[in-house]
């Protein structure tokens, strides 16, 4: 059943994602998305009104947190939920390197600034999205992505006191010609931090 008459529009979303959620469950699987599941209006598209639900998202699920501020981080690990961070401003490598330059991509960190430090271990992990449809060849989806990727893979496997950028900038001469041998092509070093 995907729509229950019995309760007003603005509760169908968490209603038909926790049904969602039991089905995974059922299946040994957890249910993750993005962090408008937790039945917020985050694009003020609607009158706050009509947003309004009584419903609770399932504890198993994973918000994978992608806009919002840390209010609604910490709102989410409050209430016992998992989070992925992919904060859009940091992690969407389809953003132009003038928007998200290396340094800064490098820079993030996946625990949010003001996030209180009781709910650091909500955060489990981080993501980066490229959505394909704004990259019109795949040249230019390589050159989004080398060495970015690299950078984020950096931030997911090493302590923030043990990160530099000095020092993953002169590795980063290694992955290149890696990369290269493969036919990936990367962004130079001079469209980095346009």
């Amino acid at each position: 059943m995907i729509f229950n008459r019995s309760i007003v529009f603005s509760e169908e979303p968490v209603y038909f994602t926790n049904n969602i959620s039991k089905y995974l469950q059922s299946k040994g699987r957890r249910m993750m998305g993005w962090n408008e599941i937790m039945g917020h209006n985050l694009h003020n598209y609607q009158d706050q009104k009509d947003t309004k639900t009584t419903q609770k998202l399932a504890k198993e699920s994973i918000i994978h947190f992608w806009k919002g501020d840390v209010a609604l981080a910490t709102t989410a690990a409050s209430a016992g939920y998992e989070i992925v961070n992919s904060l859009h401003n940091y992690t969407y490598l389809d953003y132009k390197y003038k928007n998200l330059p290396l340094s800064k991509a490098y820079s993030f960190d996946p625990i949010p600034e003001k996030l209180d430090e009781q709910f650091h271990d909500k955060v489990i992990g981080l993501g980066c999205q490229m959505w394909g449809e704004w990259i019109p060849t795949n040249g230019e989806m390589h050159y989004q992505v080398f060495p970015r990727i690299a950078a984020y893979a950096e931030i997911g496997w090493t302590e923030k006191k043990h990160k530099n950028f000095g020092t993953f900038k002169a590795s980063l001469k290694n992955l290149q010609k890696r990369w290269t041998a493969k036919g990936i092509y990367f962004a130079p070093d001079a469209y980095l931090e346009k």
